[in-house]
């Protein structure tokens, strides 16, 4: 199951969640839709839609689509970008769908958020077609993530960073245990969160558990906190903040 504090953080911030880890997830999902090697008419499961990024560069040929997030802010802004999807309020690792109903479940950046990451694999292999496939990305690994840099800020200030990020051979095991075949997984350290400026960046700073971990603090505090991690960050050619954030890249099929 996901753990509902991540739907209601999700859903709350879901306007800074698009202005700021949408664009910068564009790159992963355009590749896992790619790597997913989508066919015409075929229907289509994006689990932990968010905001629809996935949602509409699956879209074309006929396909059907179906998006299923368990925080309702975010499906109220995929469902303004992917009109024609079908979208369903539910927990991912329970999805409210039959047996082989879908012929490809994708998903980008969300299985972290599980509970139990193998449950959920499973799940999604509940959903599958016998012959279907699944081709997801999960951040990682932990080396280059923002806490790898920023950790020890939010250390100073008490906030947690509390995900686990797998290495290749994690995700492959988890997949394996699912029941999985056809498992490959490929890694791509170079993938970053653009921030473009420190407005931006304080934006980036609301999404999720950590604006919910500021949120009391006094105006100076949470100031002095986003400037000792801009600090902290790295910056690109341009000026702005380009924050790692890796991508694992995880495609299967149900034998």
């Amino acid at each position: 199951m996901t753990a509902p504090e991540h739907a209601e953080a999700f859903s709350d911030t879901a306007d800074a969640y698009e202005a700021t880890m949408a664009p910068a997830l564009r790159p992963v999902a355009e590749e896992v839709v790619r790597r997913a090697a989508l066919r015409p008419s075929e229907i289509i499961l994006d689990a932990g839609t968010g905001t629809g990024n996935a949602l509409v560069l699956a879209a074309g040929e006929g396909r059907r689509l179906i998006g299923v997030d368990v925080a309702p802010g975010m499906l109220e802004l995929a469902r303004a970008k992917a009109p024609e999807a079908r979208l369903i309020e539910a927990d991912f690792a329970a999805v409210p769908l039959s047996d082989a109903s879908v012929d490809v479940v994708i998903a980008v950046h969300a299985l972290l958020f599980a509970d139990d990451p193998v449950a959920a694999l499973v799940e999604w292999r509940r959903l599958v077609a016998v012959g279907g496939r699944l081709s997801i990305s999960v951040p990682g690994p932990g080396e280059v993530v923002p806490n790898a840099i920023l950790g020890p800020v939010f250390d100073r200030y008490g906030v947690p960073w509390d995900l686990d990020y797998p290495r290749r051979e994690t995700l492959a095991a988890w997949a394996a245990r699912a029941s999985w075949a056809d498992i490959e997984v490929d890694a791509n350290p170079t993938m970053f969160i653009p921030l473009r400026d420190g407005e931006h960046f304080r934006t980036w700073l609301r999404v999720r558990g950590r604006g919910r971990a500021t949120a009391d603090w006094s105006a100076e505090r949470r100031d002095r906190f986003a400037t000792e991690l801009m600090e902290a960050s790295p910056r690109g050619p341009d000026g702005g903040y380009r924050l790692p954030f890796g991508a694992l890249f995880l495609t299967a099929r149900r034998s």
